[in-house]
């Protein structure tokens, strides 16, 4: 797991759902997938059917969370001296191209179906069972989004959080689905198709966010000048430190790496650097969570 020491077990409804919480996503997820594209077919429904996408994406998703928080908290090797915390993001990268290829096509065809209507050919309304599978819909997925932010926040796993983000989405979209077919039964059959239009343009939009969060990860991309000014001020706060010469900070995966040369009085012995060496390290590993290693290196101080 994410660097389990941080997590706040004092939280106890959080606590007792982390080993369970990726096996509850998963399960979740793909029921309501099976349910809402079951119920798109039997309705007739595109706008259900596009919504069922948005649960398979985050089954999906969820899956990847499950396999990618047992690989990636496991601890670095010879092979892999920064550990396996990129796993997670090289999995969302993967499936957010998968989710954008599969939507593309259900996009096509709710374009034409609005295009049809558009040109005077009329079609069948749905049925209004999908009126109640989208309620069922928006009801089941703002809770599991309350419960996966639980839990993501407190064993600091960014996947989970996402997973949290993608099933508010999710809420959302069967909201919409719910007000179309609502409208279909008043006349308005055209709501039906451009619903479905709408929700697959919002999941390509969040598959390109996916994207651009992966590559960060993967691409170790610096953490905040905020974040690197708190580390410097932690630093300084050592007795010894006299100067900060180098402070570099980057992703790893889900973690933050940092490079830090610190500067102490040249009068100082070997021994009495190392010592200060040692409690800057663990000042900083105890005041800034997902820390997952550093490399520091000591300077005498000439000045």
């Amino acid at each position: 797991m994410h660097r389990l020491p941080h997590v706040d077990l004092s939280y106890k409804e959080c606590g007792k759902c982390i080993n369970s919480a990726s096996w509850i996503a998963v399960f979740s997820n793909l029921v309501l997938f099976v349910f809402k594209a079951i119920i798109g077919y039997i309705s007739g429904s595109r706008a259900i059917l596009s919504d069922s996408l948005y649960s398979f994406k985050d089954f999906m998703m969820s899956a990847v969370v499950l396999v990618g928080v047992k690989i990636s908290g496991k601890p670095a090797d010879e092979d892999h001296p920064y550990g396996h915390g990129k796993i997670e993001f090289v999995a969302i990268f993967l499936i957010s191209i998968f989710i954008i290829i599969g939507t593309l096509f259900l996009l096509v065809h709710s374009i034409k179906d609005v295009w049809y209507v558009y040109k005077g050919t009329d079609i069948a309304a749905p049925k209004f069972i999908a009126f109640w599978a989208a309620l069922i819909s928006v009801v089941a997925n703002y809770k599991l989004s309350t419960y996966l932010h639980c839990v993501g926040s407190k064993i600091k796993s960014p996947a989970m959080l996402a997973n949290s983000k993608h099933n508010h989405s999710d809420a959302e979209s069967s909201a919409l689905v719910a007000a179309a077919i609502f409208g279909t039964r008043l006349g308005f059959h055209f709501l039906d198709p451009l619903a479905a239009v709408i929700e697959t343009l919002d999941l390509i939009r969040l598959s390109v966010h996916m994207i651009n969060d992966s590559l960060k990860g993967m691409l170790d991309s610096s953490i905040s000048k905020v974040s690197l000014n708190q580390i410097q001020e932690i630093a300084m706060l050592v007795p010894g430190v006299r100067k900060i010469s180098k402070l570099v900070a980057r992703k790893v995966g889900s973690g933050i790496w940092v490079d830090i040369v610190i500067r102490v009085d040249q009068h100082q012995t070997l021994e009495e650097g190392h010592i200060i060496s040692n409690q800057v390290r663990e000042t900083i590993m105890k005041k800034i969570a997902n820390i997952t290693g550093i490399n520091l290196t000591i300077e005498p101080n000439r000045v």
